[in-house]
């Protein structure tokens, strides 16, 4: 990976870090010296997730809060300061629930929990630590969307929508907190390879998604980490409301 030595020092929080993205997301802030707040609700694999950082010797804490829930946020944040002080990097990536339901066939509770899920989250964790960033003067936050934003795909209208969602909610941020000396960025991965896809998934339809690609290969979790560590560094200090494709090609805007 491409060093960010400007990170070392600095504290950073990723959501949905249990597993996948998340995970790999954290364990790269670690390795350039940042000190990571490893976020999900899997115990157990927060408490994995922390124990391989430390194990390579950096610096981490795993905090279990439902991102969806307003109250487990603001206890969130309180850890997080009282162990860290407040984040310098935020990255929402929790998130999911991509499934492909018609839209005709989807009930008014699936939804509500995918935009829950997908999109309200966002605004209820960057709303509870951003305060802080404006009133510091710096931060950057990275917003976790997808393909199934910026394009119709086989994820359920819920899911497209709450992407699409996160990537206005990204625009408008990047507007509002931009004077205040805070980045806002999004990144939008199509598939990637990670422990669910290859359990769902056959080898050979995942042959044939990559060969669908201008780049004939699928997504790992590193390409997404090196993208946040990128939207989160010195090296991207004029870049801000912009969306980051990292999909092979599948979306060329």
């Amino acid at each position: 990976m491409t060093r960010y030595s400007d990170l070392a020092g600095k504290t950073v929080l990723v959501t949905g870090a249990s597993k996948a993205l998340g995970a790999e997301t954290a364990r790269a802030f670690a390795k350039e010296g940042a000190r990571v707040a490893v976020n999900g609700r899997d115990v157990q694999s927060i408490e994995s997730v922390v124990a391989s950082i430390r194990d390579a010797g950096g610096d981490a804490v795993g905090i279990a809060a439902d991102v969806t829930n307003a109250d487990d946020i603001d206890r969130l944040r309180a850890s997080v300061t009282e162990r860290f002080g407040s984040p310098d990097i935020l990255a929402c990536y929790a998130g999911g629930l991509g499934y492909p339901i018609p839209v005709l066939e989807l009930d008014e509770a699936g939804w509500r929990r995918t935009l829950d899920a997908d999109l309200t989250s966002k605004f209820l964790t960057v709303r509870a630590f951003a305060p802080a960033m404006c009133e510091r003067g710096s931060g950057a936050i990275i917003l976790m969307s997808s393909a199934s934003g910026r394009l119709v795909s086989e994820a359920s209208a819920a899911y497209g929508a709450a992407q699409a969602g996160t990537l206005m909610l990204m625009r408008h941020l990047a507007q509002e907190l931009g004077p205040s000396g805070v980045r806002v960025n999004a990144i939008a991965p199509s598939i990637v390879r990670n422990e669910k896809i290859d359990r769902n998934m056959p080898p050979e339809l995942q042959r044939k998604v990559a060969e669908s690609r201008p780049i004939r290969r699928l997504g790992e979790p590193r390409d997404i980490a090196e993208a946040a560590l990128f939207l989160a560094s010195s090296a991207s200090s004029l870049i801000t409301g912009q969306v980051l494709d990292v999909n092979g090609g599948k979306v060329m805007v």
